[in-house]
């Protein structure tokens, strides 16, 4: 798993804020904890990793992790974060929307 590189959809930046975890989403959309990585999981084989997501691996990518657990960003339990590229997330947001 790599990460996107600089001039991606990140703008070049390490702090992910064009990027959602899973967690920010349960939040936005008002769902329960784990609604959003089921989703996730379901919408998988039409996601690309590294454009449409990043796995956050604990033993590559503590320090990462580390910011944005600290930032409130993460569920505290999170051991290889999940976050969403934009485009996934209108995705995910689209398959989680009532009706």
């Amino acid at each position: 798993m790599s990460l996107p590189e600089h001039g991606s959809d990140r703008g070049g930046s390490d702090d992910y804020s064009g990027w959602l975890s899973l967690r920010e989403l349960d939040i936005e959309l008002g769902l329960d904890k784990g609604s959003s990585f089921r989703a996730f999981k379901r919408l998988l084989p039409r996601l690309l990793e590294g454009r449409d997501f990043v796995v956050l691996d604990h033993q590559n990518h503590s320090a990462e992790a580390a910011k944005l657990h600290a930032a409130g960003r993460l569920y505290r339990s999170s051991v290889n974060p999940v976050l969403l590229a934009p485009t996934a997330v209108a995705l995910l947001r689209d398959s989680l929307a009532p009706g």
